[in-house]
């Protein structure tokens, strides 16, 4: 085995987001995120860690809500591009069409294919990031992409993942596993 000093690059490739914080009508920013994650089904929470210096987290603090996009792998560019350079440097809604959430003020990407609004019920600070725990308050997808029963079509699967810097993968192979092999 070898070392890895950043841990987290074991962790990937993982499903790249995009987080809709601020507040309509006000300000808005979207920003590129893997390091998503559920926390519970009941009552339904998930995390999103964020780094601290962020025009994000600065946003998501102040208004103590943030929505959760998942868009396909035609956006691959759009997703880096939202990722790579500061909301208070440019205006990230030139790169994804803002609309607003349902149920609260942040902004969804108007072509995602899946969207989580969150409203915030609890955070950790852990130095550089804070988890943001947020109450899903509305959880909707694209039914041509995803079923209730079964999930996302994964035969057309569109989600990319992140591997780190530039890299995205596409999932495109489901296999069952048989629970009677190890």
């Amino acid at each position: 085995m070898i070392e890895i000093e950043r841990y987290y690059m074991l962790l990937h490739p993982r499903p790249a987001y995009v987080i809709g914080s601020g507040k309509w009508s006000e300000k808005i920013n979207f920003m590129a995120a893997s390091w998503v994650s559920p926390i519970a089904e009941e009552p339904p929470l998930v995390g999103v860690a964020i780094d601290v210096e962020s025009y994000t987290h600065e946003l998501i603090e102040r208004y103590q809500q943030y929505t959760i996009n998942v868009v396909d792998k035609r956006h691959i560019n759009r997703i880096y591009a939202v990722g790579s350079v500061s909301g208070r440097e440019f205006d990230k809604t030139k790169v994804f069409i803002p609309a607003k959430g349902s149920l609260i003020d942040a902004p969804i990407v108007k072509d995602a294919i899946g969207v989580l609004e969150c409203v915030v019920e609890n955070n950790v600070e852990a130095e550089d990031v804070t988890l943001f725990i947020g109450r899903v308050v509305r959880a909707a997808a694209d039914p041509h992409y995803f079923n209730k029963r079964k999930g996302w079509n994964v035969a057309d699967n569109p989600i990319p993942l992140h591997n780190w810097g530039r890299g995205f993968y596409t999932v495109g192979m489901f296999k069952i596993a048989d629970k009677n092999k190890p």
